[in-house]
């Protein structure tokens, strides 16, 4: 029987699945991190041959034969400007994601510890979708200055995979449709516009701009950054530090949806006026791709766990719902995604690209 690994990398997790040629998980796990753990990491790098040994030890200990595993899967990194599909993990992506060519990010791990446990065991190693991404139009992707360049950083799997998701279940093809997709995880927020089967329109999620998220903080005035670096001295892990734990971190004390949840039946009034200026930030962020799509929008596509709390929902939904049908995918659908985008390399009908 064919078996899958799939791989997904997170702060203080990696997870694993074990799936089959009909897209059933046969296996799953969830292997949790400590600060402990990652001690000794000055990089993220550093944290590869940790997280190798946990997945190894996990799927031993779980009576895993992993000689049975034939392909390893992971998502996209931080690559170089890229096309959408499913790439052959080589020592070009390996060297990039080592380099961090377009940015250091746990997300790089995974294709790192995937194409590391399939070179042991002489299989084959996939990543779908790089985060790097870039189909833009040339007026989206113009940088505010000629010396800067914007980058196209999101979470591209997902945006293609539920947004074709969508269209089969409307009976209509992806390429046919006009969509508004809002990408929120534990961490950041990403929303494009997907004209005709392309994303010609996005906010850079990874260390960018757009709307504040549970962790990163989207754009920040310009005129802070230059006056804590220059005025204030803030070093460079300072500046990231606070972009990466901002947000509600700075509000809250935490990103954790259930604490969060929690204290709104508690009616804590501090974490409802957090999620209201979220929301309304990302609303904002939605309806301007209202001129992207020149007004012919589908449907808007909500995605992520916190859509399955009713009031955020809400708060949004409110703002937004004149534009467009709303549709919600409130779980995480990582592994699904990774395991529908690889059978058709699997099964020969489709040829993975040379990112080299």
């Amino acid at each position: 029987m064919t078996t899958i690994l799939s791989i997904v990398t997170e702060l203080y997790s990696t997870k694993i699945a074990i799936s089959n040629l009909n897209q059933e998980i046969i296996y799953q796990s969830t292997i949790k991190h400590t600060n402990e753990d990652f001690i000794l990491c000055e990089t993220i790098m550093d944290q590869l041959p940790i997280r190798r040994d946990t997945v190894l030890h996990q799927l031993r200990n779980d009576n895993i034969d992993i000689k049975e595993i034939e392909y390893v899967v992971a998502e996209g990194g931080l690559l170089r400007p890229c096309k959408s599909g499913v790439y052959t993990i080589d020592k070009k992506i390996i060297g990039d994601l080592i380099e961090g060519i377009a940015g250091e990010d746990i997300i790089n791990l995974g294709g790192i510890l995937a194409f590391t446990i399939a070179n042991n065991l002489r299989i084959k190693s996939y990543i779908i979708d790089p985060v790097s991404v870039d189909e833009r139009s040339e007026l989206a992707s113009f940088s505010p200055h000629i010396s800067l360049r914007k980058k196209s950083l999101f979470h591209v799997m997902i945006h293609k995979h539920l947004s074709k998701e969508y269209a089969k279940s409307v009976n209509k093809n992806y390429d046919d449709l006009n969509l508004i997709f809002c990408h929120v995880n534990e961490r950041t927020v990403s929303v494009a516009a997907h004209k005709k089967g392309k994303v010609v329109d996005v906010n850079q999620e990874f260390m960018g701009n757009g709307p504040i998220g549970l962790c990163e903080t989207g754009t920040i005035p310009s005129s802070d950054i230059i006056d804590m670096i220059y005025m204030k001295c803030y070093s460079k892990n300072e500046i990231l530090n606070l972009i990466n734990k901002g947000s509600a971190f700075s509000y809250l004390g935490t990103n954790s949806l259930d604490i969060i949840n929690t204290s709104l039946i508690e009616n804590n009034k501090k974490v409802k006026l957090f999620l209201e200026a979220m929301s309304y930030q990302i609303a904002k962020e939605i309806a301007s791709h209202y001129v992207t799509l020149d007004g012919k929008i589908d449907a808007i596509i909500l995605s992520g766990k916190i859509f399955s709390l009713n009031r955020f929902f809400k708060y949004l939904s409110k703002r937004i719902e004149k534009l467009a049908p709303i549709i919600t995918y409130p779980e995480d659908y990582t592994f699904e995604a990774l395991i529908h985008n690889i059978l058709p390399i699997i099964k020969g009908t489709e040829e993975p690209r040379n990112y080299s």
